[in-house]
């Protein structure tokens, strides 16, 4: 079963070297993917991503006309990143760093604007603007930390082996998670060429339509994290090479800010007036 995580996708992945047996024999072999090497560099990923919105939120609430150059370059950036990691695979450990960067920037410039200049913004109440510039701030950690804790939570499940997905569940959450992106994309193009909204963008929508959206595609992306960790699971048991351990870091990262903006949106709808 494929994961929809096109990182994931890779023939080269899901094809482990047949010299290097199972993961009793990769166990033995130090230059072979593991969890714990994967889960270490997924959490490096996690600090450069923080770290780099964290210093580079101020910008953009200084510099809006930014804030949309910045998410299409990250996005460009992301295919191109995708597409250096499947041809070349073994220089990963120095694409997958500078993505993670990127992808800070891209954290923080669309989290500005879902809190200060979407129609999710005017939901976010307080009495001065500096009062609800402190609950948007407030909003922003704690996306980020309910984000780290769905994964953190779906991690132990599924190290627990709690949390499995059957065969059709799989299928059906690769389905999904193709609709909605389809649906993102093109709305997000459609709207831009034809400048006004020809497709109705509920995710935007604070309205009781919008916010069970949000909640369906939050569980969808929680559901994905499991797709991940067990792709990561086969290819350490496959005994694949070490250096995708960086591709296997990079997939979850994708998952994980998917996660946290779907959480900030939510949030937002909630915090109506």
């Amino acid at each position: 079963m494929r994961s929809s995580n096109p990182i994931f996708n890779s023939a080269t992945y899901q094809e482990a070297p047949s010299w290097m047996g199972t993961l009793s024999q990769a166990q033995d072999q130090p230059q072979t993917m593991s969890v714990r090497g994967t889960a270490l560099k997924t959490l490096y990923l996690l600090a450069i991503t923080i770290a780099t919105a964290a210093a580079s939120w101020g910008y953009y609430q200084q510099n809006p006309s930014m804030i949309m150059p910045t998410m299409i370059g990250s996005i460009i950036g992301s295919v191109a990143a995708s597409i250096v990691m499947l041809k070349k695979p073994q220089i990963s450990g120095w694409v997958v760093p500078i993505f993670a960067f990127f992808e800070g920037l891209f954290v923080a410039a669309i989290s500005v604007a879902i809190v200060i200049y979407s129609p999710l913004a005017a939901n976010i109440g307080g009495e001065t603007e500096a009062i609800k510039h402190t609950n948007a701030m407030n909003m922003v950690g704690q996306a980020a930390g309910l984000s780290l804790a769905i994964t953190g939570a779906m991690l132990a499940g599924y190290a627990s082996g709690l949390l499995r997905l059957g065969s059709f569940m799989k299928k059906a959450v690769i389905v999904m998670v193709a609709g909605v992106s389809i649906y993102y994309i093109g709305s997000f193009l459609i709207n831009t060429i034809a400048s006004q909204e020809i497709i109705p963008r509920v995710d935007y929508d604070a309205g009781p339509i919008g916010i069970g959206f949000s909640l369906f595609v939050i569980v969808l992306a929680s559901l994905m994290l499991l797709l991940d960790f067990q792709f990561v699971d086969d290819g350490a048991k496959r005994g694949l090479p070490k250096y995708y351990e960086w591709i296997g870091a990079f997939g979850i990262l994708t998952t994980v800010v998917w996660l946290y903006i779907e959480i900030l949106k939510l949030l937002a709808k909630l915090k109506s007036e």
